[in-house]
């Protein structure tokens, strides 16, 4: 309920901002202050992609998605991030023909500065909330919240700094603004990129679930193999225990069923898979197929 509330609050500012940052850009002329607007009608674009995502994922048919839609989120936010860093680009590339035409010429009226130090307010309240959940659509939510902020004092500054000062302020301020804006989402879309591609966990995590499995049952002799991967922003645990090759099958599979649960309990596991064997001198590619055959030194 929290995220979607994030998401939906975020949306309806960005819908009033953005209203009055076209007005404030019309009113000044100031690229600074249009690059913050591109930034702001990405925001709702962003507000868009994210509510349409959590409402996806909360009306999952798991008939057809039997894992569930949670990668959505991280593809949600790689999205958001190419489409962030070109349109960043776009404004480099048109500020810095301003400044090579002599054409800057901003005008920053009282109406443009209240208008722009509403939307400073706005965003950094904003920003306060979506920091305080866990979600990775309102994690990205309160960076692009952060990045107004500043983006927008920048603006808001280096475009009265043209009005009078210095013209040529006024295009420097929009490549500033921009190349912060495309190194944040290209940042945040490398590490989503690593989340839906099976990226290894923590190594404090991992020393924490291989506890786990040692101190389980006295009865566990081995833990052959343990893995953590992510699955999106969620992640997936392999653990392979030995047991004594003359133990019931009953109690081998309460042990490991045991070992499940306490696996599935840490916040970040979404799913656990136990497997139980009687021996462990065996390599991994003689029970699962691999991809790509790990080279003996690394087995070692």
């Amino acid at each position: 309920k929290a995220v979607a509330l994030a998401v939906r609050l975020s949306l309806f500012c960005n819908v009033l901002l953005l209203i009055g940052k076209i007005v404030a850009s019309y009113l000044s002329g100031s690229l600074s202050i249009i690059s913050s607007l591109v930034d702001s009608a990405v925001d709702l674009v962003s507000g868009i992609i994210f509510w349409y995502t959590t409402r996806s994922i909360k009306t999952t048919n798991f008939y057809e998605y039997p894992s569930g839609k949670t990668r959505l989120e991280p593809v949600a936010v790689i999205i958001l991030s190419v489409i962030m860093t070109v349109a960043s680009i776009q404004l480099i590339v048109t500020s810095i023909q301003t400044i090579a035409e002599s054409t800057a010429n901003p005008d920053i009226s009282i109406s443009t500065i209240v208008i722009i130090a509403v939307t400073i307010v706005c965003k950094f309240c904003l920003f306060l909330y979506c920091r305080r959940l866990s979600a990775s659509s309102t994690k990205a939510l309160a960076q692009d919240h952060r990045n107004d902020v500043l983006s927008n004092s920048v603006a808001l500054g280096m475009g009265y700094l043209g009005f009078r000062v210095w013209k040529n302020a006024d295009p420097i301020g929009a490549i500033i603004i921009s190349l912060y804006i495309a190194y944040g989402w290209w940042k945040t879309g490398a590490q989503q990129v690593r989340s839906i591609t099976g990226h290894t966990a923590r190594p404090e995590l991992l020393q924490k679930l291989i506890w786990v499995c040692v101190t389980h049952d006295s009865r566990v002799q081995y833990i052959d193999t343990l893995r953590a991967f992510h699955f999106g922003n969620n992640l997936l645990v392999e653990a392979h225990i030995v047991l004594p090759p003359d133990m019931s099958l009953r109690e081998a599979h309460d042990i490991g069923e045991a070992l499940q649960q306490k696996l599935e309990r840490f916040p970040n596991v979404e799913r656990a898979f136990v497997h139980i064997d009687y021996e462990f001198e065996h390599h991994p590619s003689d029970e699962h197929k691999m991809t790509q055959k790990p080279k003996i030194e690394e087995v070692k």
